[in-house]
């Protein structure tokens, strides 16, 4: 089974949408996915609940959006770290739960992929990381960064913080096709010690299809098995 924890190296680097290709791509292959996103923050209220977008968005890319485990357990309405947005929603964010959540999800299917909120050391909780919780489940992570200045940094002290807690790093996606010499797939590849399993083009986010097929095209999903 395919168990892939997808993170970023911060908010708005391309996490949902690098997962809902991964997550259609293997639909495209034969494979019974799962695509949960077990806490999302700045989730909207629609007809009077919270929508949580990301979650539902990823859900619908594995063609699961009405079976099995919910999409997202903790949606909390204030756009904030969630530590914050659930303390002020009064709700407390519990390993142990995302871990229930986790295992509920690998029921009857090929593969799950989950997603974070944020970056990797994100609070949850006063006395949680995300990464906390990610160490104990045996899920591989992918790490998604901007094809960007800076971002050799930013994926390098990410890829760190995993190894400290003994997360199987599986690769990185570089979101965005970078300009000519930029040289980040080369240096995060060789300081990181980590495949580089390609960058993602611009994409067009409404079509899962597409997302699909660019997955296909710019990614080694092979080595995520």
């Amino acid at each position: 089974m395919i168990r892939l924890f997808v993170t970023g190296t911060g908010t708005g680097v391309g996490k949902t949408v690098v997962a809902r290709a991964i997550a259609r791509a293997l639909v495209r292959r034969g494979a019974t996915v799962a695509a949960v996103k077990p806490v999302e923050s700045g989730a909207p209220e629609r007809a009077g609940a919270l929508a949580p977008e990301d979650a539902v968005a990823l859900a619908r890319a594995a063609g699961r959006g009405s079976e099995g485990v919910p999409a997202c357990l903790y949606a909390l309405p204030d756009p904030v770290s969630p530590h914050l947005a659930a303390a002020r929603a009064g709700v407390t964010i519990s390993a142990g739960a995302i871990l229930e959540m986790l295992e509920s999800s690998e029921e009857g299917v090929d593969a799950v992929i989950a997603e974070g909120a944020g970056g990797l050391l994100v609070p949850l909780a006063d006395d949680l990381l995300l990464a906390d919780a990610i160490a104990r489940a045996p899920y591989r992570l992918l790490i998604v960064a901007p094809n960007a200045l800076g971002s050799i940094n930013a994926t390098l002290l990410t890829v760190e913080a995993a190894r400290r807690r003994g997360i199987d790093v599986a690769g990185v996606v570089l979101d965005r096709t970078a300009p000519p010499g930029l040289g980040n797939a080369e240096a995060i590849a060789a300081f990181g010690r980590v495949p580089v399993i390609g960058e993602f083009p611009d994409a067009p986010v409404d079509d899962d299809d597409a997302l699909a097929a660019l997955a296909e095209e710019h990614l080694d999903i092979d080595a995520l098995g």
